[in-house]
């Protein structure tokens, strides 16, 4: 299942103009600024929907709406192709105030109105990529920080961990890495049939050296969408991991992608409580067991229940009907909602952890309950479709 393909390195910058005439003016306003690293292509937001369809975004994008009749619902498709901390100036021919407004709202940087100048180009991308003009509250959105705990090992966390990350990328076509934090026995490489490497350990023991072009390498790649991070270290060394590199950590992880989903221990250490304390959103996966309602009580009680700046998701994994423990005995117990209720299906998680398998791969019985625990994580209600067009660039 790993990619055999060499990594793209995403460009600097990227514009998409429909006259040949911006192109040559923008061309020229950027004599002025240092790009490394970019490319001017012909065409608007359809020609740029479809190109990072299968290509990188780059640090910067200007883009082109003069020819969209619908420029909001045309920028919100275009957030679901690129990625997270993306920089982008539209350039169009309406001079429209509310238009202005919505864009901004949209967390667009700036809006310039044709004819063009190389001035004001090298004005506005000046301000983008050097200046500090930019109020920071309307700058793109930093991806989600999701942690994924079991209340007791063997509940299925990890199980749950890849196949929603799996959905994420592959069918709501999000950038989504996945962190193991269990760097002795961890299984996320195993579910993924990948081999592990040194790369947590590495990014998190030297975090001066940590940034996008050190990152890349050390990400195992799953597809062009999905990456996973991890460590094997030898059962016997013992890692004690500052507060500053899992902060610098990530916030670099979060720039990259839509959603940095880290799987963290039972047996949670005071690394994986820093992350934890960066965390939007938790989810506790536990089973219909005395000593599954009891940890789960506790984890609850540690994490101080739902708060502002995090929410918390309750999965009751591996559920048999049958079972001594019903999902009102937890919900009584705890004093808060199940939010999500798995089958159990042992066969069928055997059958794809073996196999190398996800169930977006194979259609079982589990499908739709981890599709659902995907919809409350975006925000989706679950009798709706997946289809969302909220740019935010990258609200979610």
């Amino acid at each position: 299942m790993a990619s055999s393909k060499k990594k793209e390195k995403p460009k600097k910058l990227i514009a998409f103009l429909e006259d040949q005439k911006d192109l040559d003016v923008v061309k020229e306003g950027l004599k002025e600024i240092n790009i490394e690293s970019g490319e001017l292509l012909q065409g608007g937001i359809k020609e740029a929907i479809e190109f990072f369809s299968h290509s990188r975004s780059p640090e910067y994008l200007i883009i082109d709406i003069s020819k969209s009749d619908l420029p909001i619902s045309d920028l919100s498709k275009l957030s679901e192709v690129c990625e997270p901390g993306v920089s982008v100036l539209a350039i169009g021919v309406r001079n429209d105030v509310g238009l202005y407004r919505d864009l901004i709202k949209l967390g667009i940087m700036e809006y310039l109105v044709k004819p063009l100048f190389p001035e004001i180009i090298s004005r506005a991308l000046k301000n983008m990529i050097f200046g500090d003009e930019w109020d920071k509250a309307s700058k793109i959105k930093s991806g989600k920080i999701i942690t994924v705990q079991g209340a007791r090992g063997g509940v299925g966390a990890s199980f749950l961990t890849t196949n929603l990350a799996t959905i994420l990328a592959n069918e709501r076509s999000r950038r989504v890495i996945v962190v193991d934090m269990d760097i002795h026995f961890g299984t996320v490489t195993l579910y993924f049939n990948l081999k592990s490497n040194d790369g947590l350990n590495a990014a998190l023991e030297d975090p001066e050296r940590v940034d996008q072009l050190f990152l890349e390498r050390l990400f195992i790649a799953v597809n062009e969408r999905l990456n996973v991070l991890s460590s094997e270290v030898p059962i016997n060394e013992v890692k004690k991991y500052s507060q500053n590199s899992i902060e610098q950590l990530l916030s670099y992880l979060s720039k990259l992608f839509h959603y940095v989903i880290v799987d963290i221990p039972h047996n949670f250490d005071e690394a994986a409580g820093f992350i934890l304390q960066r965390s939007n959103i938790r989810i506790l996966v536990t089973e219909a067991s005395l000593a599954g309602l009891r940890d789960s009580g506790r984890i609850i009680r540690y994490f101080g229940g739902d708060q502002l700046d995090y929410r918390l998701i309750l999965v009751l994994n591996k559920f048999v009907k049958e079972g001594k423990l019903s999902p009102e005995d937890f919900e009584k117990t705890l004093k808060r909602k199940v939010d999500h209720l798995i089958p159990y299906e042992a066969s069928i998680g055997n059958e794809l952890i073996d196999a190398g398998k996800t169930v977006l791969e194979v259609d079982t019985p589990l499908t739709r309950p981890i599709q659902e625990l995907a919809n409350n994580i975006q925000g989706i209600k679950n009798e709706e479709k997946a289809n969302h067009s909220i740019w935010s660039f990258f609200k979610r």
